[in-house]
């Protein structure tokens, strides 16, 4: 098995470092993630900035690790594109996220962006993040490779991948199959003043939890169970469709 493996926290995270740790007898495993913390880039490329790969010594047997100075996204692409060509990867997992990818915060994660960049690539992925804190990545690291050793990634659609979440006090709990919550953010920002009398702000946001069904994301990690979501690149709303050409 080939397994590519990236993340939005960067190449030095505890939590890619506990992945790499439980999947590298599985096969060979090849590291490439970011050179620094990307949280939060969501989709984005680099377009106009320069690309660098620097190889990176994890000190792990049959590892190959690269950090890219690029976003999540970026080092899916240039993984398959680089490491990728003459043998393909059967799977790409990335994080571990330290903190939860729930409900909306799936439209802003770098972590669930790499694994949607290797599922439009037809690699089957999987997202992983961890609920906490605290944050025990070991146990969780354990959790990801069950489902790696168990789960039919190919009986899934060609550009279907996982979005699964992890509750720190709760690694072992059962896996329950849900669906994205409704939960959202009322934003804020903080006005700062800087020694120079600079004026900045910084985003803080307020969780609004809306009600939501029993398979919700949100609802199965707050009951103690992993969450296990399967997620596509779909945006065209069908329904609006129909909608929109009775206008003309």
């Amino acid at each position: 098995m080939r397994i590519l493996v990236s993340n939005d926290d960067g190449i030095s995270a505890q939590g890619i470092l506990a992945l790499v740790r439980a999947l590298r007898d599985l096969g060979e495993v090849v590291v490439v993630a970011p050179d620094r913390q990307r949280s939060a880039s969501s989709h984005g490329i680099s377009i106009h900035r320069r690309l660098i790969p620097t190889e990176v010594d994890l000190g792990m047997d049959n590892v190959r690790a690269f950090s890219l100075s690029g976003t999540p996204v970026d080092c899916v692409k240039f993984g398959i594109h680089e490491f990728g060509r003459s043998e393909s990867f059967d799977l790409m997992v990335s994080g571990i996220n330290e903190g939860r990818n729930l409900a909306t915060d799936v439209l802003y994660s770098g972590t669930v962006a790499a694994a949607g960049e290797a599922a439009l690539q037809g690699v089957p992925a999987m997202a992983v993040s961890l609920d906490g804190p605290p944050f025990p990545f070991e146990d969780a690291a354990s959790v990801v490779r069950n489902m790696v050793t168990r789960l039919r990634f190919r009986e899934l659609d060609a550009d279907t991948f996982l979005s699964v979440n992890i509750p720190a006090g709760a690694v072992d709990g059962p896996w329950v199959v849900s669906r994205i919550g409704a939960e959202g953010y009322r934003d804020r920002f903080i006005r700062h003043v800087d020694e120079e009398g600079q004026v900045y702000y910084r985003y803080a946001g307020d969780v609004v939890r809306n009600s939501e069904d029993e398979d919700a994301d949100t609802r199965v990690i707050a009951s103690g169970c992993v969450s296990i979501t399967p997620l596509r690149y779909r945006f065209t709303n069908e329904a609006a469709m129909d909608t929109l050409k009775t206008w003309f």
